[in-house]
């Protein structure tokens, strides 16, 4: 049985050049501080004790004075503040990140001897959480599959992007190939009627959604590794829309070829759909491509 190491709020880095401000601060003061030193959020700090009493962040000026009517050259940053329990360097990472997460939060103070040390974000906490279902479906054990798949979702998505849609779009290839006294697809248009006004739609939309699905592979490959959702539209429905108009746009051609003399199949640019169609299918079940890798048990790690 694999053995999951309680991560502590010592082990983060802890930001201690953190912003502060006294309690006694009025609430305009605290926005001049945060524009100047360019942090979201203050840690509010008594004036006389040094002790932490709570944390003030722009949304809060904005959610409990502004939006409240309220004179902020009159309010104390005390009266818009959010009070969070500090933490210590001894406290676990999971509880510190709960607490944020439950209060909808950034960052909590982490305290020594009731003086300020920094504070931890929730982004750093998230981080040291260890994966309680880890990645088991995959075909290559690697320390953070989620990393990897982004790595390579990225990268075989723009390879298909450049191959199958940009290059034959500028005429470095394209669909077909003539005998020399083929029309161009603007003089097809009005002669041959709508197979062609169909091709050229498709083809339009096969770039539009080529560069929608180029975007929403790679911002669904975020999601995974950073664990937040994203909905399948975004993630899969593009996608799979831009193979099947690639597929539709060469049965178009296919059935264009039989009504226009003297045109072929343009080898090098079905080669290139097929493969940028495969590489897409790639990154949309990305996967399958790595897993976790099996963590050494806890008499192992002694053994060692």
């Amino acid at each position: 049985m694999s053995a999951k190491k309680e991560y502590k709020v010592g082990d983060l880095i802890i930001d201690d050049e953190y912003g502060t401000i006294d309690s006694t601060a009025s609430v305009v003061e605290a926005a001049k501080k945060i524009k100047e030193i360019s942090v979201p959020d203050l840690v509010v700090i008594d004036k006389e004790s040094k002790k932490v009493l709570g944390v003030i962040a722009d949304y809060d000026i904005v959610q409990n004075v502004v939006a409240e009517g309220k004179d902020p050259k009159h309010t104390l940053v005390t009266d818009a503040m959010y009070i969070i329990t500090p933490v210590t360097r001894e406290t676990l990472v999971t509880k510190a990140f709960k607490e944020m997460q439950e209060m909808n939060v950034n960052i909590v103070p982490v305290i020594e001897d009731d003086k300020l040390l920094g504070v931890a974000s929730i982004q750093d906490c998230w981080s040291y959480i260890p994966d309680e279902n880890p990645d088991d479906i995959g075909l290559i054990s690697v320390a953070n599959p989620k990393t990897m798949e982004f790595y390579v979702a990225s990268i075989v998505t723009l390879l298909a992007f450049i191959f199958g849609i940009m290059l034959p779009a500028v005429g470095v290839y394209g669909f077909f190939t003539d005998a020399g006294n083929i029309p161009t697809i603007g003089q097809l248009v009005p002669r041959e009627g709508a197979i062609w006004v169909l091709l050229v739609i498709c083809s339009y939309s096969v770039l539009i959604f080529g560069v929608l699905s180029l975007f929403s592979i790679f911002y669904g490959a975020i999601s995974d590794m950073r664990n937040f959702e994203v909905t399948n539209v975004i993630k899969v429905v593009i996608p799979y829309i831009t193979i099947g108009l690639m597929i539709l746009q060469w049965i178009l051609y296919a059935i264009a070829f039989r009504t226009t003399a003297g045109a072929s199949v343009d080898g090098l640019g079905l080669f290139f759909s097929i493969i940028s169609m495969l590489l897409l299918l790639l990154a949309i079940n990305r996967d399958i491509l790595f897993k976790s890798q099996e963590k050494p048990s806890l008499e192992q790690e002694v053994a060692s």
